[in-house]
Formats: C-alpha cells, structure tokens, sequence
C-alpha cells in the first residue's frame, strides 16, 4: 500500500524534523564519532559521507512532496484514475445518474489557479465515463465519374412508365462526376459478450442534395460460437451479397451492387433492411461441413411500393404499416475439406396491404454458392420473388440472378459480372418491371493497402426501352 503525503498537510514538515534527529542519532552510535576530540578515522569517514548523502537525498524529496501538495496543482489528472475504478471494485448503479468529473490536463505553471470542474460547477455534465467503452471509427467513400444513362453506382436509373427510382426522374445519358456514400462505420465494444455496431451514411440524389441515413445499428450478444442475438436495423440474410457487402464500396471488387440487391431506396425490390431481431450462431458439432444457422423477424418493408415518391421510407424504421411481421430462415455451410467455399440458402415470408388491393403474401427465396481464395473471387446467387393477391390463383414471379467471377495478378483485379432480373409486369406491388439483363466488365487496380481504382463498363438491355451503355470510373478508399 502507497502512503501518499499530500493526503496530510503537516506531515512533510514532521517527517523531515524526524528523519534528521534519526540520521543524527545513527551517526552518534557509530564507534569513534562519540570521541569529540578524535578526528574521524579512514574507516568511519566513508560511512559518515553515505549517511550525508542519504540526508541530502531525503531532503530534496520532501521539498518534492512539498510542492506536489501545493493548491495549485490538480488533484487528479487523466493519468491518476480514481482508486476504486483502479482497483476494478464495482461501481454503484447511482452512478449512472450523477454527472462525471471533468478531467483536465496537469497544470505545470505553478502558482496558477486550479482549472475548474464538474464538482465545482455542478450545472456542467460531463458525458465522460471513467473506464468506458471505446468507440471505433471507420470511414469509407467513393468518388466516380460516370459517363451514359447506367454509370452511376449508387441509384441504377431503370426506368418504367417515367416512374424513375422510388420517384425520381429518369436519368438521360450524362457526364458527370459524382459523389458517393460518405459511410462512418462506427463499433463499439461495451463488455465481454455485448457490442454495438453502425453504419451512419451520407449521400446525394438525383437532386444533388445529400442526405443523412443511419443505415445500420445493431446491438450484439454474443455467448459463445453457437448462439448469438442483435437488435436494430440491419441487412436481411437474403443470398450471400447483402450480407457480405454493405455501404463501404471499397470493400467490393466491382464499383457497384448487382441490381437485384440494390438499397431500397434506389430502385431495390428486395427487403435489403429489416428492422427487428436477428439470431445466428453455428450449430454444434458440425464442424467439418461449418454449419450455420440464421433467424430473423422484423418489420418488413413498407406494404406500398411507390412509399419514397410520397417522401416516406420504404423501411420500416419507427411505425410499421402492419402488425404482421417479416420472417428470415437462412443457413450456409463453410466446409473444411475445400476452404474459400460458402453454400447457402435463405426463405423470406412476409403480409403486405397495400392500399387499394388485397392482402399480399411475399415468399423469397434465395440460394447461392460462392469461392473466394486470396486469387479468385466467384459468386453465383439466384433469388426467386412471389407475391401472391388473396384470392388469385396464381403468384406473380420475379426471378433474378447474376454471376461474377474476378482473379488477381498482384495490385490488379479484372472482373466480369452478368446479371439477369425480370419482374412480372403485371405485378402491382414492386416498383421495377420489366427484364433488365446484361454484362458488366471492370478492372479494380488496389494502388495502396486502401485505396482502389476501379473502372467498370455496363451493357444493359431493357424490356421496356432500349439498351444502354455507361462507364464509370471511381475511385474507393477507407480513412
């Protein structure tokens, strides 16, 4: 245990009146030093300079404690925490309710006045917390040049009946260059099993506004590999691409989503987003063929398609239009014999009502198969769409699929996607109808550990116009 001076005012002042009469008492006792009139000897004169040397040592760190128990200096600094945090004893719930000290830099001119803080100026809340998580903060963005009416990454302008995405005018062919989504993804760790994550994004439109979107949070308890639970907003375990790429395009070889799994809000047909509980974890012995399991219930999107022409969102944040709810049953195995292979499956069911038809019954499902290695990189996903009217004899669906391969040569990665997706024309609740389909081929160049150049040239035929073309180039990095 640590004696500390400055807790006792008087005590420098005694310690250093007893500390000489004891080294004066000590040098009496030597032998030879009680004769007064004998010169000290040889053997005594060494021991006599050490006791000295010691005296002189001891008095300059009393002059020491001294001036550190002055009022000008502060009485705790961000180096000292407070003995109990220190000491990892438990910290009383009321502590949660009462506003942090504010913790200021060491004063080193002395003589000046103590800084101010929350307990001396009661109406300051500090929002520290001593010994608190840790927030993470990783930033993303992308910056393009798009060149044709199918360049731009973010908002793919496939156009039916001038409805545009979720009622935005349709793009013509342009030259542009464009901002991408300015992504703060942001993690948090708060105690061994319970963490938090989010992704909060900005964006522009074809209104060249940006917009802020909290496009993920989750919070995560985990036990233990075979059990695992998040709440919040987060991206539906349909296929293997949504889950696997989210808004930090750097992070994907290609410059953007195939169109089947674009954001809701840029011309997306599928629930990309839910809102709700996701339950996940492997299953126990298992371990050979790495089998996994995923369970989710959440919200569902919007039962009106045409939702963001009206200024609302098509997911379903804070009020839901409905009291039924979206289900996901999703699993995928990871096998040890071949690694770098993924194989999975999802089925997504959810009641939609819209406004002015019947009741709606959705079905997704979805399968895939994916090899990744630290060369090649091949996706094949398909995904089928249902929706079925009450009182109809038939559902309407909406297959989609694409495949994607990429191989790496040192910093350089050529790619080839080709995509397919054809939505019922006759469908009444998505916003997309029609076939799109068509290839893309890209080059992402990797000129530092985290920035990446990519150009991507897109052939699009479409059902209801004519075929288009765009390149673009972006460049994609994290900060």
């Amino acid at each position: 245990m640590k004696f500390r001076f400055e807790r006792f005012p008087g005590f420098a002042a005694l310690a250093k009146s007893t500390l000489q009469v004891c080294v004066l008492g000590a040098a009496l006792a030597i032998p030879g030093l009680t004769q007064q009139t004998s010169p000290p000897t040889g053997d005594t004169q060494p021991t006599i300079q050490a006791l000295m040397d010691r005296l002189a040592a001891a008095e300059l760190r009393i002059k020491e404690l001294e001036v550190r128990q002055s009022p000008a200096m502060p009485a705790r600094t961000p180096e000292t925490p407070s003995a109990s945090l220190a000491m990892g004893a438990p910290v009383p719930a009321a502590m949660g309710m009462m506003p942090s000290p504010v913790v200021t830099a060491p004063n080193t001119t002395l003589g000046a006045a103590p800084a101010a803080s929350s307990e001396d100026d009661p109406m300051a809340h500090a929002m520290e917390i001593p010994g608190g998580p840790t927030l993470k903060i990783r930033g993303f963005f992308d910056f393009n040049y798009g060149v044709g009416s199918i360049a731009n990454p973010l908002i793919f302008p496939v156009v039916d009946n001038a409805c545009g995405t979720c009622g935005n005018s349709p793009t013509p062919a342009h030259s542009a260059f464009q901002s991408g989504e300015f992504d703060l993804f942001i993690t948090s760790k708060l105690s061994e099993h319970l963490s938090f994550i989010s992704e909060i994004v900005l964006g522009p439109d074809n209104t060249n506004v940006f917009g802020p979107d909290i496009e993920r949070y989750q919070l995560t308890y985990k036990a233990n590999p075979y059990f695992s639970a998040s709440a919040g907003r987060f991206h539906t375990s349909i296929g293997y691409y949504n889950t696997a790429y989210h808004h930090g395009n750097w992070f994907s070889t290609a410059e953007g989503r195939p169109i089947m799994y674009l954001f809701e809000d840029s011309g997306g047909i599928l629930p990309v987003h839910m809102v709700g509980l996701s339950l996940t974890g492997e299953v126990p012995n298992t371990d050979y063929l790495g089998l996994h399991w995923v369970a989710e219930i959440g919200n569902g999107l919007s039962s009106n398609s045409n939702v963001g022409a009206t200024g609302g969102n098509a997911v379903q944040n804070f009020y839901s239009d409905r009291n039924y709810k979206a289900t996901n049953l999703a699993a995928y195995v990871r096998p040890k014999f071949l690694s770098g292979l993924q194989m999975g499956g999802s089925w997504y069911h959810d009641g939609l009502n819209p406004t002015g038809l019947p009741e709606v019954r959705q079905n997704i499902e979805s399968a895939y198969v994916v090899y990744l290695t630290s060369k090649w990189e091949i996706l094949n996903e398909g995904v089928m769409l249902s929706n079925h009217l009450a009182g109809t004899a038939k559902p309407f669906r909406s297959p989609m699929a694409y495949t994607q391969i990429a191989r790496k040569f040192g910093m350089y990665e050529p790619y080839f996607r080709y995509q397919y997706v054809r939505d019922h024309v006759s469908d009444p609740v998505n916003l997309l109808t029609g076939t799109y389909y068509g290839p893309s081929v890209g080059m992402r160049i990797d000129f530092t550990d985290y920035a990446a150049f990519k150009l991507q040239f897109n052939h699009l035929y479409q059902s209801s116009q004519l075929a288009g073309n765009g390149l673009n180039a972006q460049i994609a990095f994290t900060f």
